[in-house]
């Protein structure tokens, strides 16, 4: 199965961003507006089995995105920092014709203020120009959303 890894460094502590990600449904839409209208918990509460629904701003649509995207949460790893989530319905599966898409967001500790984003990502179907503008896209995205976290989270210490 295809797969693709991406890691960005973070100025702030592992259990520190870990902990922030806890309110990422509520902060990620106001710190994203232009990208992210809305994220949705459909089923769950946060542990193995949740459904959450993401919803994507028309202006983040117009730039080759998807109007949404449904998650399933597999696994979570409370000590690791690590969790495990599959697209169910729209995302990439719905833009990119996959018929699987499964990802690890990991937050692993590089020293005692610094941390580091390690996503890695497996997915079958869709064509060879559609992996390679989901995984740049996926890239793109993830280096933002969490670039602009890391400075929501330094500028609230």
């Amino acid at each position: 199965m295809p797969s693709f890894q991406h890691e960005v460094e973070l100025g702030v502590s592992a259990p520190t961003m870990w902990n922030s990600l806890k309110d990422q449904n509520t902060l990620f839409p106001k710190l994203m507006p232009e990208a992210i209208a809305s994220i949705e918990m459909i089923q769950g509460a946060g542990e193995p089995g949740t459904i959450r629904q993401i919803n994507f701003t028309p202006m983040a649509t117009a730039n080759g995105g998807f109007a949404f995207v449904k998650e399933k949460l597999l696994s979570i790893d409370l000590e690791k920092f690590s969790a495990v989530s599959e697209e169910v319905e729209g995302g990439n599966k719905g833009a990119f014709g996959f018929t699987k898409w499964v990802h690890e967001i990991k937050i692993v500790p590089v020293d005692d203020k610094t941390s580091k984003l390690v996503f890695s990502a497996e997915y079958e179907g869709g064509s060879e120009d559609a992996a390679s503008k989901a995984v740049a896209r996926a890239k793109e995205y993830l280096t933002k959303a969490f670039k602009t976290f890391e400075e929501h989270i330094k500028s609230s210490a």
